[in-house]
């Protein structure tokens, strides 16, 4: 062994003094290729060797075996080489990828891995886990049948009489380490030495793979199902394919089933959810709601054409009570207005069209009737443009829609909602050409639109008769922007700031449009983006009358050495000139003069803190109409606490607060360095006994009450985590429901309870999950 360390530091030096480049070597590479396993000398070493060539091998004290993937160590090992046969008896060590047997006694064919070990302990590398067994009987190299197992990821502790907080008892455990799964036969898990459940047959992964089976039963408490117990099967169809079917039972309701199918495909993908309930005692009647996306394309065949793009979206509901009765179905069937789309589009250089069938299932309740969107029956698209052709960029849009609604589910519809209702078509032309010129220190960009749009209703205006309405209208607008920059140092950090002033010059003539239907125009957000465009309203219904200048400047401030952009203030107004006649219904004219000031701040100057700021100021007023603030502090991993103050004046004023912290951090607890260096080289959490205190809250200061509410808690044991939440969402005006969710997750096992996990994904911004890390560890752990 001397030798071989003088000789490997010999041949470094003289690499050095050559010159000569080192190579890694794939003999230290974690996977071992099946030529090494088959070609792989096999080493050996120890106090005393006694041989007998091409017969056998007796080694004593410190025995060692070794060859490429497998190493055994004993304190007498004797092995038949024309057999490959191993037997090794005291302190017996066998180290292969991904495991790890120690215990008295071990007869082993080398090369075939087949054998028995005689009252082993155990580690499984992919999954953490330890045990022990009356024996072990090795199949091949790549299963193990381990009898009378006891089996945890608990990290063992130093003492004959160790027993973990939990363990699962087994008559057998059969190994399979190319599927990653673990098949158990009479199953008990025992936790802190209570037996909490037992099965005749358990199967479960050693990694985060998919397979077929049963998962952990889901139990909860809320208001509206009372006592909830599911009971999901995963059925792993094949790579691209899988789907979960989903028992629920309810006390207060009934049973229901619901499913989900997932689907990836070279040329389609998509996902469909169904939920079904025969009976639900809340209703007295049937229930069901069904939620599918597909998008993928068709090949024609034809070679002028080529590919079709398909894209289809369904959701539909049994009844208008669904989205209230199953609050937590999935945000898309937990709405009242149900878009189905299906859409077909096609492109093929510079020219592109598309055509749709949208269709709208409003759900509708006496206390809070909305009126239903327009149906697209359907809607044609063509498009054509050019981008730098001779420095202009230029297109041409065409669209033809029907629009179709039903106004009569609408609880006591009034009169005028019902003379409203305008069924038709709209067709439109859209051109614009401009011109940029940009440069680094700025850019001017003239450009010219013209729309025309045409009507044809179904019946007649009441006031004028007319049935077909016509508008044709020009655009022009100038849109221009300076850039400076400068190198500063601020808080002795190098940076690059900008001064960004815009000006945008936008003017259309007035046409009366009083007459014409709404079908899909509303009024944009007023923002530090959309205040830079020509129309304030999204939709081709209203083309205001616009004669106005908007005016803005923007700074930025970036790091030297990365580019990245540590603050953002931006300020902006629009001055009109003329008075803006063309508005929506219901609104009243916005006279000549000054709009309200847009101010806005982003701040991303470390990791730790991050702040978002918009203000709205009223010019008539001088006060504040509307307001966002919002702040993030994120010192550590597993660390964050979010804060968020909303106000739009004489609608809404919200306060929100969300957190995932360590409660230990109370009482002091581990220091920083020990935590870091855990959560970097394990993945998981801050280190063991660990409490954290998870919620978000949402109170609205106008009404003076709490709004939603999420508070819990999560225990981290090391090898196992306790969670519970409760959970209040309001869902309308005077009703909410409540539920309380509690999980108990066996680490590398399973999880029991009801999952409080999207919930807090969803709820809290940059929750972490305590177990986030999926890195394989390596072969060489335990590698002597």
């Amino acid at each position: 062994m001397a030798i071989a360390v003088l000789w490997a530091l010999g041949s470094l030096a003289q690499a050095q003094s050559t010159g000569l480049t080192l190579r890694t070597s794939p003999l230290l590479e974690e996977k071992i290729s099946k030529r090494q396993l088959g070609e792989g000398a096999i080493f050996v070493d120890g106090a005393q060797i006694t041989a007998r060539p091409d017969m056998d091998l007796v080694i004593e004290g410190q025995a060692t075996l070794r060859r490429p993937g497998l190493s055994i160590q004993a304190d007498r090992l004797v092995y038949d080489q024309s057999r490959d046969i191993v037997n090794a008896t005291g302190h017996v060590r066998v180290s292969r990828d991904g495991s790890l047997f120690e215990g008295p006694s071990v007869r082993l064919q080398v090369d075939s891995f087949q054998g028995t070990f005689d009252q082993p302990n155990f580690e499984l590398y992919r999954n953490g886990g330890y045990g022990n067994a009356s024996h072990v009987v090795f199949v091949d190299e790549k299963r193990q049948i381990i009898h009378q197992a006891r089996y945890t990821t608990c990290r063992r502790t130093p003492g004959p009489e160790w027993l973990p907080e939990w363990l699962v008892k087994a008559t057998q455990m059969t190994i399979d380490e190319e599927e990653s799964t673990v098949q158990a036969e009479g199953v008990q898990l025992r936790f802190h030495d209570v037996p909490v459940m037992s099965a005749p047959s358990v199967s479960f992964a050693m990694t985060d793979e998919r397979k077929s089976g049963f998962l952990p039963t889901l139990v909860g408490v809320d208001t509206v199902n009372g006592l909830n117990m599911s009971l999901p099967y995963y059925l792993d169809i094949a790579p691209n394919r899988d789907a979960t079917i989903t028992t629920q039972l309810m006390s207060k309701r009934g049973v229901s089933v619901n499913s989900e199918f997932r689907y990836l495909e070279p040329d389609y993908n998509g996902l469909a959810r169904l939920n079904l309930m025969a009976t639900d005692k809340l209703r007295q009647a049937s229930r069901w709601g069904l939620s599918t996306q597909h998008t993928g394309s068709l090949d024609t065949g034809l070679e002028p054409i080529g590919r079709v793009g398909v894209g289809l979206t369904v959701n539909r509901v049994s009844d208008d009570n669904y989205w209230r009765d199953f609050p937590r179905a999935g945000l898309a069937l937990t709405q009242r207005l149900l878009p189905s789309t299906g859409a077909l589009n096609w492109a093929r250089g510079n020219f592109s069209m598309s055509a749709q069938v949208q269709r709208w299932q409003t759900l509708q309740v006496e206390t809070g009737a909305i009126t239903p969107p327009y149906d697209r029956a359907p809607q044609i698209t063509l498009r054509y443009g050019q981008w730098n052709a001779e420095g202009l960029d230029w297109s041409i849009v065409g669209d033809t829609t029907r629009f179709e609604a039903d106004y009569s589910r609408i609880p006591s519809v009034s009169p005028s909602t019902l003379a409203s209702l305008r069924n038709g078509e709209r067709s439109y032309v859209q051109a614009q050409v401009s011109r940029p010129w940009i440069r680094p220190w700025g850019f001017v960009t003239p450009k010219v639109q013209w729309h025309a749009t045409r009507y044809q209703l179904d019946n007649p205006l009441p006031s004028s008769g007319e049935s077909a309405l016509n508008r044709v209208l020009p655009t022009f607008s100038v849109d221009s922007g300076l850039v400076f920059e400068r190198e500063t140092r601020w808080f002795g950090q190098n940076i690059l700031q900008t001064l960004e002033p815009r000006a945008l010059y936008a003017r259309t003539p007035f046409r009366d449009q009083s007459l014409f239907p709404i079908y899909d125009s509303g009024a944009a957000d007023f923002n530090l983006s959309t205040i830079y465009s020509e129309n304030p309203y999204v939709g081709q219904d209203r083309l205001i009358d616009n004669n106005s200048l908007t005016l803005g400047v923007t700074s930025r401030m970036f790091d030297a050495s990365s580019g990245a952009e540590l603050v953002k203030l931006g300020l902006a107004q629009r001055i009109r000139f003329d008075q803006q006649q063309v508005v929506l219904p219901g609104q009243s004219t916005v006279s000549a003069g000054l709009s309200d000031v847009l101010l806005g701040a982003g701040v991303r100057w470390n990791q730790r803190w991050a702040g978002d700021a918009t203000v709205q100021l009223s010019s008539q007023t001088n006060s504040v109409s509307r307001t966002t603030l919002q702040s993030r502090y994120n010192p550590t991993p597993y660390r964050v606490f979010n804060t968020a103050y909303r106000l739009n004046k004489g609608v809404s004023e919200q306060v929100d607060i969300g957190w995932q912290w360590p409660i230990n951090d109370l009482w002091g607890g581990a220091d920083r360095e020990t935590e870091s260096a855990w959560s970097r080289t394990r993945g998981q959490g801050l280190g063991p006994d660990r409490w954290y205190s998870v919620g978000r809250v949402n109170f609205s200061l106008s009404e003076k009450r709490i709004v939603d509410t999420l508070i819990g808690l999560e225990y981290d044991a090391g090898c196992w985590l306790g969670r519970i939440v409760f959970e209040r969402l309001q869902s309308t005006l005077s009703s909410s429901s409540t539920r309380l969710l509690f999980q108990m997750e066996f680490v590398g096992l399973a999880r029991v309870g009801s999952s409080p996990l999207q919930t807090l994904r969803n709820n809290i911004t940059n929750y972490q999950y305590l177990r986030d890390s999926t890195a394989q560890p390596s072969r060489f752990q335990s590698y002597e």
